[in-house]
């Protein structure tokens, strides 16, 4: 089986959606392949350090910038058969998605002092404005 989708609660608030795709047993079409980003680095020997942004830790140091890559590949192919990605949807429960500050929303809604407050303000930035 290529793929495994489980729900689980966690403490009643959370519900974590998982998918397991094992590299070694899948084929993709052409049209499918992994896309990465490589970095191509030179040190102070020379020498081309080739790494894979979205791998950490899978580094590669050649003479030459296609030796460099075809070794990164290598060793990619090497490395994809032993991993498995799994995209993890976490569901935040409402209480901590909420913005903190609504709760002082409309504080000063019928507050006659905040108004004349605001019209001065508003003045003032009117007349800064037209200077």
């Amino acid at each position: 089986m290529l793929d495994v989708e489980e729900y689980i609660i966690v403490q009643g608030l959370v519900i974590i959606k998982y998918m397991v795709i094992n590299f070694s047993s899948v084929t993709l079409p052409q049209s499918e392949n992994l896309k990465l980003h490589i970095l191509l680095e030179r040190n102070n020997e020379g020498n081309v350090i080739a790494s894979v942004l979205e791998f950490p830790n899978t580094q590669v140091e050649a003479p030459t910038t296609e030796q460099a890559v075809q070794e990164l590949k290598t060793l990619l192919s090497t490395r994809l058969e032993k991993i498995e990605i799994i995209p993890l949807e976490i569901q935040l429960p409402q209480s901590e998605a909420e913005n903190p500050w609504i709760k002082f929303a409309g504080v000063f809604k019928d507050d006659a002092d905040f108004a004349e407050i605001a019209n001065n303000l508003r003045a003032e930035r009117n007349a800064v404005d037209e200077d």
